[in-house]
């Protein structure tokens, strides 16, 4: 079958890899390049202020080890090289007061009484974190089903930290992440331990793209400006802003889910009930140098995943610091951080790079329909891949992408 995929990131690659041999694949992509908010410097993203000899990552950093499944089985199957490794957290508060990681207070105490009382700090937090855990142990899936975070995260010291490590992982505005979607939040605070184990891809994240590419037999359409999509009893119509007809049988939408509606040129009214809760958001990542912020806090010890309030209003935004990740000596070469919304903390002089990125903004009205999206699959030769229909995360991604491929292939992964 002639197939066309609408989205050349993690999805929508991934499912034209699983498809790749099977069928005749077309991959249309509105960006110039391929990946999605998969963005690695030095390799799909070119011209930056780093230095050549560097790969960083500024979009998806970490994955989990023991809970993402599809994605670890994907880059087994693709030889993908990955390093282990345990991350940790701070909180810094706008009031100056700032909560240590547990490798913070072992490495970087100045004696065993600031050692003590930096651990004293941390017990209402640790506590409270696992009367979470357990309150939260049996909890079903169906329980959390049309609840919002703020259901079982209040405003204790351990929730806003819970609740800015969402905010982290999916880069949504920290005033909207009492509303985020519970049945994805509490599973991946569950499963977010201070003992969770964490792999990155050596040699950055579109590692896997470049894989997928060599192996790729298809055609890749970058900056791709389609006007609309049409469906007929025997196939799909994609009109081009060119006013180019092109013609397939199945169409594989691997967008975000807002995108949906503005492509589909014959949505019926059970997509747009499905779709139409979906909304924009459009952030921007920050590659720099700077670790004078840190200073305020009198803390030399920079983590992984640094969340920050930035303000007595509630702005919040978060640093990782990348040469941990990376293993990067920055004596030989910089400090280097990915940072969002924190560019009023941030020497503007010490940005290498910007990165704009569109993200699904999630909601309770949003993934109402989730299931329904993913029962129809299929309907009208058409069909839906893409984080937001799994953990929202590289996991739901790729674990969309085997669904479509086993529902196109006939094979089940």
């Amino acid at each position: 079958m002639k197939i066309a995929i609408i989205g050349a990131g993690a999805a929508g690659m991934s499912t034209a890899y699983l498809l790749n041999k099977h069928h005749d694949i077309t991959i249309f992509e509105r960006q110039s390049i391929i990946g999605g908010n998969i963005r690695t410097l030095n390799k799909n993203v070119q011209g930056t202020q780093l230095d050549t000899n560097l790969i960083l990552d500024c979009g998806v950093l970490e994955f989990q080890s023991g809970h993402f499944p599809n994605f670890h089985k994907l880059m087994n199957r693709l030889n993908i090289t990955m390093a282990k490794g345990e991350t940790s957290s701070e909180l810094f508060l706008a009031n100056g007061h700032c909560y240590k990681s547990g490798a913070g207070l072992m490495h970087h105490s100045k004696n065993f009484n600031e050692f003590l009382n930096e651990a004293q700090k941390l017990t209402p937090v640790v506590k409270g974190y696992m009367q979470f855990l357990l309150a939260e142990y049996r909890v079903t899936s169906e329980d959390l089903y049309d609840k919002t975070v703020s259901t079982y995260l209040d405003n204790d010291i351990h929730a806003v930290w819970l609740k800015m490590l969402l905010m982290y992982a999916y880069s949504m505005p920290y005033q909207k992440i009492a509303d985020f979607p519970a049945e994805i939040a509490i599973p991946l605070l569950r499963h977010s331990t201070m003992f969770t184990k964490w792999d990155r891809m050596v040699g950055g994240v579109y590692t896997y793209i470049e894989k997928i590419l060599e192996q790729f037999e298809g055609t890749i359409h970058c900056s791709a400006k389609i006007e609309a999509v049409y469906r007929t009893d025997t196939g799909i119509i994609i009109s081009t802003a060119s006013r180019e007809r092109l013609f397939f049988d199945k169409v594989i939408f691997a967008v975000t889910p807002e995108q949906v509606l503005n492509l589909l040129g014959d949505a019926s009214a059970d997509e747009i009930r499905r779709f139409k809760a979906w909304q924009e958001n459009k952030i921007e990542t920050l590659i720099h140098t700077d670790i004078s912020f840190y200073e305020h806090f009198g803390v030399s010890y920079y983590t992984e995943f640094d969340v920050f309030q930035t303000d007595a209003q509630g702005q919040c935004g978060y640093n990782a610091y990348l040469n941990r990740l990376y293993d990067i000596d920055p004596i030989e070469y910089s400090h280097y951080s990915l940072a969002y919304n924190l560019g009023a903390q941030i020497d503007s002089k010490t940005i290498i790079h910007k990165q704009d990125h569109n993200t699904p903004l999630y909601s309770v009205d949003a993934l109402r329909y989730r299931h329904e999206i993913i029962e129809t699959n299929g309907e009208n030769h058409t069909f839906h891949a893409g984080a937001y229909l799994g953990n929202g995360l590289h996991e739901g991604a790729i674990t969309s992408a085997y669904s479509v491929s086993d529902l196109l292939t006939g094979s089940t992964h």
